[in-house]
C-alpha cells in the first residue's frame, strides 16, 4: 500500500514543486507589519523578550540574537579564543558561514572526512586530526537535521561550537541537542526550522562566555571601556516578532516534516537508493538527502522533467573550497557527487509529497 501523509491540503498534481518555501503565515505578516507601523526599526523590547522566549523554551541561561549565522560564528570562535594560526577542526560539510568566519579571524580550518554511510564526521578521523593538529576549537554539526551524539567522540577536553540550526526543538533524552558544547548557535534563516529572515541565536551556561559576546555586539547605548570594535550584528525589533511567532509554531514545523519524511524513507528503502538517518522517530529532517548511485546531473534532468526542483547536499564541501586531496575524503565526495535533497518543507501538499515519493521510486 502506497504511504500517504494527511492533514495536508490537496492541490493540482501538474505544478512545479519549488525545493524551499519559508513556513510563514499570517501570524508572522501581522506581528512584522505592527513592529513597521510603530516604527520599530531598532533592537529593543521585543528582541529581548524573542531572547527571554528562546532561553525560557530551549532552557538555556543565556542566549544572545545576532543577525546572520555568521555573526553567530565569529563572535563564538572570538568568544572561545581563537586567533589567527590558531587551527579549528569542522566537517567538510560544515555550514560555509562558520569557515568564513575562520577566514576572517585567519585561522586554519581543518575539514573532517565523514563517517562511511554517514552525515557525519568519522571519530577515527577526529580523533587522528585532535592528535596531528592540536586544535583550539571544534565545530560540530546536526547535519541536515540527523542528530548527532557527541559521546560518539572523544573531544579531548576541547571547546566546541555545536551547532543544531537543523536540529531545532530536538526531543531526545539521550543527546541533549543544543547543550552538549561549549557554545551551542542556532542559525534563523529560511533554510533553518524557524525563521526570522535571517539571524542566529547563541546561547550558553557560561555567563562570562555570553557577557564577553554581548560587549562586542554593537550597542549605540553602552559606555566604551576599551578600542575594541564592536559589531553591528544586532537582531531588529520586527525580525524578533517574526521569531516569537514562529516558536509558537515549531511543534507543529517538526511534526510535518516528519511526517512527511517517513513517506520518503519508505520510498527510499523501496527503490533501494540510500540516505544516512539513521533514528526515523527521532531525526529533525530538516533537510532530506537521497543519495543515488548515478551521475548527478542525470538524476537532476530527472527530477527537473517532473517538474520537482531539487538542490545540491551542499554547494561545494570544505575540502575542495581548501584545494585538498579529494582521495583523502571519499565519504564526503560521494554525498556530494550523489546527494540529491528533495523539497521537505511543511506546506508541501499531500499530492505533493506523494509525487515527490514517486518520483524516488521511479528512479532505476
Amino acid at each position: 500500500m502506497q504511504p500517504q501523509v494527511t492533514n495536508l491540503h490537496p492541490s493540482s498534481k501538474n505544478h512545479r514543486i519549488e525545493y524551499d518555501k519559508p513556513t510563514i503565515s499570517k501570524g508572522e505578516l501581522k506581528t512584522v507589519l505592527e513592529c513597521l507601523v510603530e516604527d520599530q526599526l531598532y533592537t529593543g523590547s521585543i528582541v529581548e523578550r524573542f531572547e527571554k522566549e528562546f532561553r525560557s523554551t530551549f532552557q538555556f541561561k543565556y542566549s544572545l540574537s545576532v543577525n546572520s549565522l555568521f555573526a553567530a560564528y565569529h563572535l563564538s570562535l572570538l568568544a572561545l579564543g581563537v586567533k589567527a594560526g590558531d587551527r579549528v577542526l569542522l566537517s567538510s560539510f560544515a555550514p560555509l558561514q562558520a569557515l568564513d568566519a575562520l577566514f576572517l579571524i585567519g585561522a586554519e580550518p581543518v575539514p573532517l572526512e565523514l563517517g562511511k554511510s554517514s552525515f557525519h564526521p568519522s571519530p577515527e578521523d577526529l580523533q587522528k586530526k585532535i592528535k596531528e593538529k592540536e586544535p583550539k576549537a571544534i565545530i560540530l554539526d546536526h547535519t541536515f537535521g540527523c542528530l548527532l551524539n557527541f559521546k560518539n567522540y572523544d573531544l579531548a577536553n576541547i571547546p566546541v561550537i555545536e551547532d543544531y540550526s537543523e536540529a531545532l526543538g530536538a526531543d531526545l533524552e539521550e543527546i541533549p541537542v543544543g547543550k552538549q558544547g561549549t557554545l551551542s548557535i542556532c542559525g534563523l534563516a529560511e533554510n533553518h526550522v524557524i525563521t526570522t529572515g535571517n539571524g542566529a541565536m547563541i546561547s550558553s551556561n557560561d555567563a562570562n562566555l555570553h557577557n564577553f559576546m554581548k560587549n562586542l555586539r554593537f550597542n549605540p547605548t553602552a559606555p566604551r571601556k576599551d578600542r575594541s570594535p564592536r559589531f553591528e550584528y544586532n537582531l531588529i525589533d520586527y525580525q524578533a516578532a517574526m521569531g516569537i511567532e514562529q516558536l509558537s509554531k515549531l511543534g507543529l514545523i517538526i511534526e510535518r516534516k516528519k511526517k512527511i519524511a517517513q513517506v520518503y524513507l519508505q520510498a527510499v528503502m523501496a527503490a533501494s537508493h540510500e540516505t544516512y538517518f539513521q533514528k526515523a522517530a527521532a531525526d529533525q529532517f530538516n533537510r532530506f538527502p537521497v543519495i543515488i548511485s548515478k551521475k548527478y546531473e542525470e538524476i537532476e534532468r530527472y527530477f527537473n522533467s517532473l517538474q520537482i526542483k531539487t538542490r545540491k547536499t551542499i554547494s561545494e564541501p570544505i575540502h575542495k573550497i581548501l584545494e585538498l586531496e579529494t582521495s583523502e575524503y571519499p565519504n564526503a565526495e560521494r554525498l556530494y557527487q550523489r546527494g540529491h535533497c528533495i523539497p521537505i518543507y511543511p506546506n508541501l501538499t499531500r499530492d505533493n509529497v506523494n509525487r515527490i515519493a514517486n518520483s524516488i521510486r521511479g528512479i532505476y
